[in-house]
């Protein structure tokens, strides 16, 4: 017989803690339906009462060095309910001062059928003896042979793709979207307003992050374009400088426009290179508050099912005895999400500062395409006494007037790309203000 999956719904999140042994602590409710245990034959439990035998058993040791080494994981992983059914989630675990908390949702991205693939390679080796420390550097290899110079770095595109893909299959499907839930007791009523304040906001800045990242995009080409335009000016420079010394006499005022090119070039090699070095670090800058609102967000929407899980055990008889356990969750999850988000705040003071340092970089190659400007007009004063004497040079000198037109229009492209930078951190920070200004009120009602 086929392999049966069970299903689950596209707006559900999972969710899990594990002490660091990996016995299951608690879990919500979708996690318990969805594996078709009860609580009580989860409770207490190693986690791979779930695996699946069709991941390889080098994925869950790649999966425990991060977290031995205190540092958060994402990966594909297929689990396997109790009657024996499949079902795939793209699971993220964060280490906790107690455990480990999971968090899960259903994988949709173009990495997803990538991996399956990958996972049936390594697994088919594994099978025939392959030792477990090389499935995980063959892993590495089929990562790399995508682009992906780190596990890191593929978790990274890969958690940003899951969300990105999944928010335009909700947006798109009118039966999977969110639906507004109330409640009629005060404190479940306070905890839904803030948890809801939480996920508009961390949606908004997952959103702003993403134009972010785009703008970084363009910024990178039009960076490649100026780098390319310097080597230029290097080169018309030099052929300049050779066609004056061949006119003798007559051809020095043009050498001394030329050696005030050559120093001029050389300041912006200089300066081009520095700008270089900012904008690398402005593009980490970025990829980085990506990647922490991205977890950030992810952990804000298991909150709120949370939340909204109590509401909806409300009018039902199980409610006193869920009620304290989910509460506590909630506390979990808000001490997690405000652990991560210290980083998120950090890390948009220096997306900020490297933005700043990259329009300073940007005026000072402007202050060096303004000398190209004088020393062209020069250069085409001392032209016309020799104009019949070489034709070369007159080329030379419209190269670099059109190198300097190319440099300009580029800087001023590149700029108005930075300010919009500027802007979406703004709106990055405004946001941030709401979701900390939200999360201590979540705090204030589950410790109630």
């Amino acid at each position: 017989m086929a392999e049966l999956e069970a299903h689950f719904s596209l707006k559900e999140l999972f969710f899990s803690k594990t002490d660091f042994k990996g016995l299951i602590l608690t879990g919500n409710s979708v996690f318990i339906r969805v594996s078709e245990f009860s609580k009580e034959e989860l409770l207490r439990k190693p986690h791979n009462i779930i695996r699946h035998p069709d991941i390889p058993r080098c994925v869950f040791k790649l999966f425990w060095s991060f977290l031995h080494s205190q540092k958060p994981i994402a990966a594909y992983v297929k689990n396997k309910s109790k009657s024996g059914k499949f079902y795939w989630v793209f699971a993220m675990a964060f280490p906790m001062a107690d455990g480990y908390l999971s968090v899960r949702l259903k994988p949709t991205s173009k990495f997803f059928p990538i991996v399956q693939q990958v996972y049936a390679e390594v697994l088919e080796k594994e099978n025939a003896g392959l030792p477990m420390e090389e499935g995980i550097a063959l892993i590495l290899e089929k990562l790399a042979g995508l682009g992906f110079n780190s596990y890191d770095e593929f978790m990274t595109a890969a958690l940003l793709e899951e969300l990105s893909v999944r928010d335009q299959a909700l947006a798109a499907d009118l039966t999977e979207n969110f639906k507004p839930i109330a409640s009629s007791e005060t404190r479940l009523k306070d905890l839904l307003a803030a948890s809801v304040n939480c996920v508009d906001a961390a949606r908004s800045a997952f959103s702003n992050s993403s134009h972010l990242s785009k703008v970084t995009q363009d910024l990178m080409n039009t960076t490649q374009e100026i780098l390319a335009i310097s080597n230029n000016v290097k080169l018309v420079t030099t052929n300049l400088t050779i066609s004056s010394s061949k006119l003798g006499e007559q051809g020095k005022p043009l050498a001394m426009v030329s050696t005030n090119l050559e120093r001029l070039c050389h300041e912006i090699v200089q300066s081009s290179t520095h700008f270089e070095s900012v904008f690398e670090s402005f593009q980490k800058s970025v990829m980085s508050i990506y990647f922490a609102v991205a977890i950030s967000r992810f952990q804000i929407e298991v909150l709120n099912q949370f939340v909204e899980e109590m509401i909806g055990l409300q009018s039902s008889a199980a409610s006193q005895d869920e009620e304290p356990s989910l509460f506590a969750n909630c506390s979990e999850l808000k001490h997690l999400i405000a652990d991560n988000f210290k980083n998120v705040e950090i890390t948009a003071k220096e997306l900020t500062r490297d933005n700043k340092s990259l329009l300073q970089s940007i005026n000072a190659l402007s202050k060096v395409t303004a000398g190209m400007d004088v020393i062209c007009v020069v250069g085409k004063i001392e032209m016309a006494r020799i104009q019949d004497l070489s034709s070369s040079l007159a080329a030379r000198l419209k190269d670099m007037e059109d190198l300097t037109l190319e440099f300009k229009t580029s800087l001023r492209q590149i700029e108005s790309e930075c300010k919009r930078g500027l802007t979406h951190s703004g709106n990055l920070n405004a946001l941030f203000d709401k979701i900390s200004s939200n999360l201590k009120w979540v705090e204030e009602l589950v410790t109630v």
